[in-house]
């Protein structure tokens, strides 16, 4: 079996890019990847299956010719709220202007508004709000006058347009947690076998679960990943069951920025992304990060800023949506965002003291704990050149990457699968690779030989091994010190 290497870009904070048309050529997807791509997300609102299929096999032939894993992310649109039809130029809201949401679609007569979702009406009561295009736009319910009407008036003035997006914070909804089209999106993703599956509007740890049962009663042979997307104040109360429930989460700003206050967005953030650091679930942060290198190929120092902190609060990915999807540079975008990532990683303390919540099913066994905390001492110490890790299921991995250790780390795996999903973890670097299977000193020789090509290691570097010694089935137990002749 041949091996599938990572690639030579070592920023260990990953990025995720969204495909669009705007980067959907085989050599565009290879540029990506070169400039520091480690996963590609296809979203399930946008593009037919026949056109993400073609796209999912570019991915998967460039992963070939450059001998490294890339994961998939696909991303199920779920039940987003939308306008119904209005004219093409749009309607212009005013301060206190009164607009009627009606059941069912209904023509634009200047004053009735229809929506996508059957229950709107039924759902909301005076004192509610309503807000629309990203929150732009809000109105407030004032009076329902019967069951088919709701009387609302413009609080927050502005243009609003066809099917856009309709957000309802504060409101409980009976939006399903997967519509119709999500299955069947899901059903092709697996077939596909994507390695991660996101799934929007999450707001209770049982949508989840559902979601997981749906998978195993489709028998795909493999096990994704699950993400979450935090876009919903409901999820903010139920963190501790959700990220019991999932495998990562994505703090997706967009319409957690509108559902919630927008000025308790930055500190909600970092909020977030430490409770999934105690609790070593891998945590995205998505939505606008580079949001103006979609038309220039420069970003704010405000995005630039914000990037960075991300890194700097400890997230283990950062996403492009709409700069790589429908953006005008998405390469400059990528090669911008490797940039900043490079440039701080370095001010990313080591972590010793952090209070770990030993509920998390992502620990590995108490005597792989034990090593892979003496392993990162000793390298540190050492000034180590490169650790290296075996692992089936990934935990291991994530085990050493919870310590954010600014030492190399190489991750082998006999499984593809989990190789690609190696690819969102903080500072790994996946090799799929059956050598894991052999002696640990044919996993050093593999070692040296890898690292000896990407320039990591050289005569008299040192490289700590965290291994298998077969004698117990307590887990990785052994860790060994190389120093390369």
């Amino acid at each position: 079996m041949e091996s599938i290497e990572c690639q030579d870009n070592l920023t260990r904070t990953k990025i995720i890019a969204t495909v669009g048309p705007a980067c959907a050529s085989k050599e565009k997807l290879r540029a990506l990847v070169v400039a520091g791509v480690n996963v590609f997300r296809l979203n399930f609102a946008h593009g037919q299956h026949d056109w993400l299929e073609q796209i999912v096999l570019r991915i998967r032939e460039i992963s070939v010719e450059l001998n490294q894993p890339i994961g998939i992310l696909g991303d199920l649109a779920g039940p987003k709220i939308r306008l119904g039809i209005l004219p093409d130029e749009g309607v212009e809201c005013h301060q206190g202007q009164r607009f009627i949401f009606v059941k069912g679609e209904v023509p634009f007569d200047g004053v009735h508004l229809s929506s996508t979702y059957e229950h709107l009406v039924d759902d909301l009561k005076p004192g509610d709000k309503i807000l629309l295009a990203d929150g732009a736009v809000g109105m407030e319910v004032v009076e329902k006058p019967g069951d088919s009407e709701l009387v609302c008036e413009v609080k927050r003035p502005g243009t609003i347009r066809s099917k856009q997006g309709i957000n309802l914070p504060g409101a409980k909804l009976q939006t399903p947690a997967m519509t119709e089209k999500d299955r069947d999106d899901l059903a092709w993703g697996l077939k596909q076998k994507l390695n991660f599956f996101g799934l929007s509007f999450v707001r209770h740890a049982k949508d989840l679960i559902e979601l997981r049962v749906h998978i195993e009663q489709l028998n795909p042979g493999y096990v994704p990943k699950l993400i979450a997307k935090i876009e919903k104040p409901e999820a903010i109360q139920e963190m501790n069951a959700i990220t019991k429930a999932c495998d990562c989460v994505m703090i997706a700003r967009g319409d957690l920025g509108v559902e919630t206050d927008i000025s308790w967005l930055p500190v909600l953030q970092k909020q977030l992304i430490r409770h999934c650091n105690e609790r070593r679930v891998p945590v995205i942060t998505a939505t606008q990060m580079l949001d103006s290198m979609q038309y220039q190929q420069f970003p704010t120092r405000a995005e630039a800023n914000d990037v960075a902190n991300a890194v700097l609060d400890g997230t283990d990915a950062v996403m492009l949506s709409g700069e790589t999807a429908v953006g005008n540079y998405p390469l400059e975008t990528v090669e911008m965002m490797s940039r900043i990532i490079l440039h701080s990683e370095g001010s990313v303390p080591r972590r010793k003291n952090i209070d770990w919540k030993t509920d998390s099913k992502n620990r590995a066994l108490v005597v792989t704990e034990a090593v892979t905390l003496g392993a990162c001492t000793v390298a540190d110490e050492l000034n180590a050149d490169l650790m290296v890790v075996c692992t089936e299921s990934g935990r291991t991995a994530l085990a050493v990457s919870r310590q954010r250790s600014q030492i190399p780390l190489l991750a082998l795996s006999n499984s593809a699968h989990t190789a690609r999903t190696m690819c969102l973890y903080w500072g790994v670097m996946p090799v799929h690779t059956p050598v894991v299977e052999q002696s640990p000193e044919e996993i050093l020789n593999f070692a040296i030989s890898w690292g000896t090509g990407k320039g990591l290691v050289k005569p008299g570097s040192r490289i700590v091994l965290i291994s298998d010694s077969k004698w117990g089935a307590e887990g990785h137990d052994l860790m060994m010190v190389h120093v390369v002749p």
